[in-house]
């Protein structure tokens, strides 16, 4: 606006020097000499052009100046990575355009500020979104089923190490693959596709397959759920896979365990019941025959009282419910009162029993009963499936500074080879050497569970069909930190 007034103001100076100097000179021509005319016209011009060179020139420095000033601070914002009001005097030519390029700039920071107000809360919602991601990852990758995830397409997406052990396969390589080149069951991939097509939110489903890793055959329970929008439109699918197998095989052992031990209970309780039928109709006549229901009366009612007292020691054992009364125990005692109480059975079998004591007083930190009735166990196995004639030794020596070893060997019946690992589960019988001698098949499980769950030890055994069996028994020594019992 100043700029446009001055221009004005120059044109309408220059305008009446110009006129002046044209009348003065028309004046001159008619009045006077006419050199006089030309050489006043000449100096007006000169001087006009002076006056109008000296104006632009303040013009264009004054201009210049507001110019540099802009540009200065338009390298200032630049630099200052911001947008900022261009500062001018209002009196300046260029004031007016400056307000226009400032209202423009105004409009601008207020767009640039609203956008990164929406960039922030982007970014506060994709951390979030990122951070939500990883819990629910960390939440799959803990539990112990396989879980596999599926997008639309169906294709793997996510997968837990679980799932990638049970199919044999990577995530890393596997991700964004079709679900039938991660896992080689047409089956379950059907099943995953079927769920997909049909938008199903719970599927359950059994399979048995083969563990190619342990050779062994695998109880799975699948289940499928179809992911969902809110528009109902399909995400995925996600496939759980619980592994039942061993809790099939604890519900058969627990229904072998009630038809076991309720076959054991009803052997001796048929035989009381039989005995004292007879003497409650008088068919023992005399008192010998009195005297052997009465025996058999006795001996299978403490048959029946061994095999409760087995079951619930077991029982009390493997829930963590028995407190074991340690104390420090002279183990070469303690064998020997096993073998003097079972001497007599031996001697009905005419049976050996000798001992070896190769070590000289150890003492074991243990509940003294529960060693007993485990030593007692091994040497009345000894005995039952030993024949007559035939020897059982029972030897004692100190394995290290630390263990002492307890071997109960005999040359009996043995145990076949691929019977050896069984022979410590609960209700486990050798079929060949039954007719040999009677039992629960709980007695070596019992044992096992009193040598290496409440007293740290360690049972082995070696044996041969026909040639006898040898088990070994680790027990640690008592440590000088333990307390000697008064």
């Amino acid at each position: 606006m100043f700029l446009a007034r001055k221009l004005v103001l120059v044109l309408v100076i220059l305008t009446a020097l110009g006129g002046s100097a044209a009348y003065f000179v028309t004046r001159m021509g008619l009045v006077g000499s006419a050199e006089q005319g030309r050489y006043l016209g000449w100096t007006v011009f000169a001087l006009l052009t002076l006056l109008s060179l000296i104006l632009a020139v303040l013009i264009w420095k004054n201009l210049s100046s507001s110019l540099q000033q802009i540009c200065a601070q338009l390298k200032h914002f630049e630099s200052a990575d911001e947008i900022g009001m261009i500062m001018i005097d209002e009196r300046d030519e260029l004031a007016e355009l400056v307000e226009a390029v400032n209202h423009y700039l105004t409009r601008i920071e207020a767009k640039f500020r609203q956008d990164r107000i929406l960039q922030k809360e982007l970014e506060i919602q994709a951390r979030v979104a990122e951070t939500e991601r990883c819990q629910r990852e960390a939440v799959i990758f803990s539990i112990s089923q396989a879980v596999l995830v599926t997008d639309k397409y169906d294709e793997l997406i996510l997968a837990n190490q679980s799932a990638e052990k049970l199919f044999q396969f990577e995530l890393d390589s596997s991700y964004r693959k079709s679900i039938d080149q991660v896992i080689h069951d047409d089956e379950l991939v059907e099943l995953i596709r079927q769920t997909r097509r049909q938008k199903n939110t719970r599927v359950t489903q059994m399979f048995e397959r083969l563990d190619p890793q342990r050779q062994k055959h695998l109880s799975l329970e699948v289940f499928l759920s179809c992911v969902l929008d809110y528009q109902d439109e399909i995400l995925g699918v996600v496939v759980v896979i619980h592994d039942v197998t061993a809790e099939k095989e604890i519900a058969r052992m627990k229904d072998d365990f009630v038809n076991s031990v309720s076959h054991e209970l009803k052997t001796p309780l048929a035989s009381i019941s039989a005995c004292a039928e007879m003497l409650e109709d008088d068919e023992a006549s005399d008192k010998q025959s009195r005297q052997e229901l009465n025996s058999i009366i006795r001996e299978q009612a403490q048959r029946l009282n061994r095999l409760i007292d087995n079951i619930l020691n077991i029982s009390r054992i493997e829930s963590g419910m028995f407190k074991a009364n340690k104390k420090n125990v002279n183990l070469t005692d303690l064998v020997r009162q096993v073998i003097s109480a079972m001497r007599l059975q031996a001697a009905e079998k005419n049976i050996t029993i000798e001992q070896e004591i190769n070590c000289t007083e150890p003492l074991i930190f243990a509940d003294p009963d529960m060693i007993h009735q485990a030593i007692m166990n091994l040497l009345s196995n000894a005995i039952k499936y030993s024949h007559s004639g035939q020897s059982v030794s029972v030897v004692l020596s100190q394995k290290n500074d630390q263990h002492v070893l307890l071997q109960v060997n005999d040359n009996g019946a043995g145990i076949p080879t691929e019977n050896i690992n069984q022979i410590f589960e609960k209700f486990y019988r050798v079929r060949q050497n039954c007719d040999l001698a009677g039992g629960t098949g709980l007695g070596l499980h019992l044992v096992r569970k009193i040598i290496e769950t409440v007293h740290d030890g360690r049972i082995d055994v070696t044996s041969q069909a026909g040639k006898g069996s040898s088990f070994s028994l680790s027990l640690p020594l008592c440590r000088q930190t333990e307390p000697v019992a008064v």
